[in-house]
């Protein structure tokens, strides 16, 4: 089946905003080295679960992150081929849309095991806390929101 004219430019439109969503999200969770949408906790760095996470536990939290680490690199390898694939496909000369969309549902894929993972994660994390830690970091969830 081939899509094409206005319906096609507007299914790979929402293909492409998804992606980016789903990175944008993605990294702010996994990466922890981008600013949170909602501000970075005092004193820099730190991704958008970092934002949520009181001072008095910030420790314990990024430790328990920096310790489930290398579980994500074969994902991140997994997503920075996927990411190459979608550049090559950008690049082609001619360009085939039938070859982005593949490479972009492939990305879409890699992404959402990382994110898998990277869920799975946290809950164990909050598993190991204490019931007063995660009151205190469900607190900082509910903290977030918007910039003034």
């Amino acid at each position: 089946m081939t899509i094409s004219g206005a319906k096609a430019k507007w299914l790979m439109a929402g293909a492409i905003l998804s992606l980016c969503l789903n990175l944008f999200l993605l990294a702010g969770m996994v990466a922890g080295h981008m600013h949170a949408p909602w501000g970075a906790p005092e004193g820099g760095k730190g991704g958008m679960v970092m934002a949520t996470v009181p001072p008095e536990l910030r420790g314990v939290i990024r430790e328990k992150l920096k310790a489930r680490g290398p579980e994500f690199k074969q994902e991140r390898e997994a997503m920075r081929a996927q990411r190459l694939k979608v550049a090559d496909a950008l690049a082609a000369d001619p360009f085939d849309p039938a070859a982005l969309d593949a490479a972009l549902g492939e990305l879409e894929q890699s992404a959402g095991r990382l994110l898998h993972h990277a869920q799975e994660g946290l809950g164990q994390i909050a598993g190991e806390l204490t019931p007063e830690q995660r009151k205190q970091w469900a607190e900082g969830w509910r903290a977030i929101g918007p910039r003034p």
